[in-house]
């Protein structure tokens, strides 16, 4: 996946923290999307795994949108519920 940010380099490589995955019953999945253009999708996926909310490899590649100049991305992750 190709990152954008601003000639600061490569984006980081290591996952981010996760949620405990210690197999709980209140346990739930939620599914993000982002639709918007290339460089904004790459950016907020960038932005998200900077701020150990979701890693970049965990949302999939960036998919044209039919007769727009957006794409899609899609990640899912399992949370706590209390």
């Amino acid at each position: 996946m190709c990152f954008v940010d601003n000639g600061e380099g490569n984006p980081p490589t290591d996952p981010p923290a996760y949620f405990s995955d210690n197999g709980a019953l209140n346990e739930e999945p939620v599914k993000m999307t982002l639709i918007a253009s290339r460089q904004a999708v790459n950016r907020m996926i960038l932005l998200l795994h900077r701020r150990n909310i979701i890693a970049g490899s965990e949302w999939s590649r960036p998919v044209p949108i039919k007769n727009s100049t957006e794409v899609v991305s899609v990640a899912s992750r399992v949370i706590q519920i209390d």
